[in-house]
């Protein structure tokens, strides 16, 4: 709807200005076929250079920081405006230019230049303001919805629940005297200070956010019995990717609510796999038989929308249930440097 919108402004706006530019140049002239094809071919012309510039120039060259690049495509581009228009205003339109005495002159291309880039002005203006204002509306939605994903597995995992189960099982370690006991107590601390303090970043290491899973993990080994299969493989070069944070923790903690309510617990299979450009990250666990899954919870929902933010057609998210078992695959595409434009 909105690209529609923007369409027929458009247009709306060249048939106004085009309607404006016959009015002025006519005056109280006879409108004829000639004078007509005169503004129209102008009109082309300026055209041409607005959208090459507004849908070609900008988004190679300006928006990717190649100033140089993207001011001798302009110059370029002028050029060609006069080389060609000038033949046409001499053996074509040249009653409309009584003064013109050669097809190439410096004044007469210097006018061109000055035409064409007053456009190319009007186009990076209109098209810097209106990819700021996006991108602000953009940052204020990202920062929304990260502050609601926050919320939302804070309130999942620092709640009564989790914390008693864990400061249960970690007293039992110490009334056992276990070695196990600072570990666990020092995976806690790391825990929470992970997510309230170093999750803040718009990216973080994929390394860090293994770690951070890994914890997780650990702490719910506490209370699993010895019989239950978890697996967290880990394939590719995690140490030089970044991810933004708390994406793959949604998914390692909606297995574990929901993958250990069943009496045959088939356990908990998660697998990371970061190549070059793709990062993919599963989760398969049971599900009870009993319960009626439902794949829109306000975490995979919230899942869904940060991903739509974050990596805009640079993601694949899927849910499937069968035979009892849920599977959830996430994949991450890194070729896009859009993220590092990011800011919270």
């Amino acid at each position: 709807m909105k690209k529609r919108f923007q369409i027929v402004l458009h247009v709306l706006v060249w048939l106004t200005f085009g309607a404006w530019v016959l009015y002025y140049i006519n005056g109280n002239k006879a409108l004829t076929p000639h004078r007509v094809l005169d503004v129209v071919v102008g009109l082309a012309f300026w055209l041409l250079i607005f959208y090459v510039n507004w849908s070609y120039l900008i988004p190679k060259y300006l928006a990717r920081n190649k100033l140089m690049l993207y001011i001798a495509n302009v110059l370029a581009l002028l050029l060609l405006y006069g080389l060609v228009k000038s033949p046409l205003d001499f053996y074509i339109f040249r009653e409309f230019n009584p003064n013109m005495k050669a097809v190439f002159t410096s004044e007469r291309l210097l006018q061109y230049g000055l035409g064409g880039l007053v456009l190319v002005f009007i186009s990076s203006g209109l098209k810097v303001t209106g990819n700021y204002i996006r991108n602000e509306r953009r940052n204020k939605e990202l920062e929304n919805q990260k502050l609601v994903a926050e919320l939302a597995f804070l309130k999942s995992q620092v709640n009564p629940h989790f914390l008693f189960n864990t400061l249960n099982n970690i007293y039992s370690l110490a009334y056992k005297q276990s070695p196990e006991t600072p570990d666990a107590i020092m995976k806690l601390s790391l825990l929470m200070r992970y997510m309230l303090y170093e999750s803040n970043d718009t990216l973080v290491s994929l390394q860090k956010e293994v770690e951070h899973i890994n914890n997780f993990i650990d702490l719910q080994k506490l209370r699993l019995r010895e019989h239950t299969s978890l697996q967290f493989n880990v394939e590719g070069d995690i140490e030089s990717k970044q991810i933004a944070p708390m994406l793959m923790m949604t998914l390692v903690e909606n297995a574990f609510k929901h993958g250990l309510v069943s009496k045959n617990e088939i356990g908990i299979l998660i697998n990371l796999k970061a190549s070059d450009n793709e990062l993919h990250f599963s989760t398969v666990n049971n599900i009870s038989t009993h319960k009626k899954r439902e794949f829109g919870g306000i975490g995979l929902e919230n899942l869904r929308q940060r991903l739509k933010l974050l990596y805009p057609n640079r993601h694949k998210l899927t849910f499937e249930e069968k035979d009892g078992v849920f599977y959830a695959s996430m994949k991450l595409y890194f070729h896009s440097t859009h993220l590092n434009t990011l800011k919270l």
